[in-house]
């Protein structure tokens, strides 16, 4: 192998609005001869999987790597080298590793094509979940931008704005390894649970894969390939619609790579897990706001400014703030909380929702009315000057204006802390609902990103799906 020297929680099952009127869609979604590890050469197989490549950094690399010289850290997050070259980098190295473990037998392709049903058991806060769906290709297609007059559109809706970054990264590894690793997560409508029923006869079956991660996350992979279990579900999945729940730059990595490949079949589908947005697991978490390295910052003036638009809570601990977070997320009212490092914790509750309808006239009502929405258009861009170019400059002093917390573990008390070192402020929010990415995707509009934060992250290395 050539190498350098080594250097709130909240449930949203709840069923969403069923119908598109007219509005019909077409996807394309198919089985496929999965590469999979071969337990009898590596061993326990959750010493070579990992999470996605954007949540393995620094330290957490060098761990997943010391569990197994087979570990997919190796090569989704394979380091560069102060001695790189044009042809030895970290994305040569990583084609050399997936060409050996193909060579000796540690990967191994299904000799059936097949759907693989993936199931996670999590805890949240005390409460008990199981999510599932299925992992399968689906044809690309551009991002649906509006609905065509024949009242059918191609599929694929994004829910998010993305930063720009990681795209250059996941398209070179790409372009070298010519293999598909990380999960693409989309959410599907499936109200009647036609799909989920056919998943679920087969979870009665013994896993071909049952692994707790470092996190007491439990990972299950069940096979279907029979063909007319096979073809049933590609066959009810042509009239869904699909809405990427996390992976927007992955898709849209394969998207340019499929361009650039446009003889080769198989770059035309990108591997996804599928999850029924009434699966009772499935959860969207918070993404927190640390506000940081603004030059005329104030407490008082943000206080003052931010009662034009609501109506200011004042506590002394974060229970009572949440408390009242949660009260009006349960009524359908809008609320941040909000630390400054003066020893009180407020709770901020919007007055007048209708503000919103000046505030961002050319967007859908289902828009305007997401907490992100009102958080990023009132506070951050109309109270301290944060606005979208601003959002987007990763790099001033290390750490942008902004900084997203995501709402598990102890993220809050870390962010306080954070505020207590130098940091200005943070913004807690409530989650995201579920309808209301269903509802904002159909309009054809993305959220800010940063809107959602559903967990547990779908892991890389169960299944590999190689172009060639």
């Amino acid at each position: 192998m050539t190498a350098c020297k080594q250097d709130w929680a909240v449930l949203v099952g709840k069923k969403a609005k069923e119908s598109l009127g007219k509005v019909k869609t077409m996807v394309r979604v198919v089985p496929f001869k999965a590469y999979r590890y071969d337990p009898n050469k590596v061993g326990d197989i959750a010493k070579v999987v990992a999470p996605p490549y954007d949540i393995i950094k620094g330290e957490k690399i060098d761990w997943f790597q010391s569990l197994s010289e087979y570990n997919i850290a190796w090569i989704i997050k394979n380091k560069p080298q102060d001695c790189d070259t044009e042809t030895n980098n970290q994305y040569t190295r990583a084609k050399e590793y997936l060409d050996k473990w193909i060579e000796d037998g540690v990967l191994k392709q299904d000799d059936r094509d097949a759907f693989y049903v993936y199931g996670q058991d999590f805890e949240i806060e005390g409460r008990k979940y199981f999510r599932f769906g299925f992992i399968g290709l689906i044809k690309l297609e551009e991002f649906a931008k509006e609905a065509p007059k024949d009242g059918k559109f191609a599929g694929v809706l994004q829910h998010e704005e993305t930063l720009p970054k990681d795209i250059e990264d996941r398209l070179n590894l790409s372009r070298a390894t010519m293999a598909q690793f990380g999960l693409i997560f989309v959410i599907y409508p499936d109200h009647e649970r036609t799909v989920d029923s056919i998943l679920e006869k087969h979870m009665k079956n013994d896993p071909i894969i049952d692994i707790t991660d470092n996190e007491g996350v439990r990972h299950r992979i069940w096979m279907i390939n029979n063909g007319q279990d096979t073809k049933r579900i590609s066959d009810l999945m042509e009239d869904k619609y699909v809405i990427i729940a996390d992976g927007h730059h992955r898709y849209k990595t394969a998207l340019a790579l499929s361009k650039e490949n446009p003889d080769l079949e198989t770059a035309k589908y990108r591997m996804m897990t599928f999850v029924n947005i009434s699966n009772p697991g499935l959860v969207i978490l918070p993404t927190h706001r640390l506000v940081q390295n603004l030059e005329d910052f104030s407490r008082e003036r943000l206080l003052n400014e931010v009662k034009m638009y609501f109506k200011v809570h004042e506590f002394d601990n974060k229970e009572a703030m949440f408390n009242l977070m949660r009260e009006d997320f349960e009524v359908g009212k809008h609320s941040f909380g909000l630390f400054m490092n003066d020893g009180k914790f407020y709770a901020l509750t919007l007055k007048d929702p209708n503000i919103m309808n000046s505030v961002l006239p050319d967007k859908s009502e289902a828009h305007r009315r997401l907490d992100v929405a009102i958080l990023h258009s009132l506070i951050l861009d109309k109270v301290l000057g944060i606005d979208k170019e601003k959002l987007a400059q990763g790099t001033i002093k290390g750490g942008g204006y902004v900084s997203y917390i995501k709402g598990i573990g102890d993220a809050v008390d870390e962010s306080i802390r954070a505020v207590k070192n130098g940091a200005q402020a943070v913004f807690f929010m409530n989650p995201t609902r579920i309808s209301e990415v269903e509802e904002v995707s159909r309009s054809f509009e993305v959220m800010p990103q940063k809107s959602t934060f559903f967990q547990p992250k779908v892991w890389t290395g169960f299944t590999i799906n190689k172009l060639k």
